[in-house]
């Protein structure tokens, strides 16, 4: 009974202490501050297995290769995810400038990309991100267009992507 007691004391006591933690402020939440790196392992170690959780029964359709659903995808690119992943031979702007944590490179040659992963999080979306989740706002047949651009992302050059999007300057720097 002593043992149960002092544990039942110890977890009031760790609730209490992290509840004093959250009502004190001393956490620095500024985009401009890095994560403290526990925070950051714990948050994106959260994130990756949550999302990996979920993809099980996407189906991914047939038709991602055709020309015409890629440029639909990198138009849909252009319009909606340029401004925070940037492209081949952008500037990063502004807004890409100030988020934390800093959005993936998605045009990097060693990048592999994971085509229901990717679904996934275009239609979901990913908390303390600022990546939107598209699925209220766009049909699955647009999301899986994105995500056949993207899938051709990895080391494109920046004519190949001005072409595919029709930019050459990001929008809302």
């Amino acid at each position: 009974m002593r043992v149960i007691k002092t544990i039942l004391v110890c977890i009031i006591l760790a609730c209490a202490g992290v509840v004093a933690f959250i009502y004190s402020g001393t956490y620095d939440v500024a985009a401009l501050q890095p994560d403290n790196p526990v925070v950051a392992w714990a948050l994106h170690t959260t994130s990756d297995r949550s999302v990996q959780a979920r993809l099980d029964g996407i189906q991914e359709p047939t038709d991602l290769d055709k020309p015409d659903v890629i440029q639909s995808g990198a138009h849909f690119f252009a319009s909606h995810c340029v401004v925070c992943h940037g492209g081949p031979g952008l500037e990063a702007t502004a807004i890409a400038q100030g988020l934390n944590p800093a959005p993936p490179n998605l045009f990097r040659a060693t990048r592999k990309p994971q085509t229901a992963e990717m679904f996934w999080v275009i239609k979901n979306g990913l908390k303390m991100t600022a990546t939107p989740g598209f699925g209220k706002t766009q049909q699955d047949p647009q999301i899986w267009a994105a995500v056949a651009f993207l899938r051709k992302a990895p080391g494109m050059s920046a004519p190949d992507f001005a072409t595919q999007t029709g930019t050459s300057k990001p929008s809302g720097g």
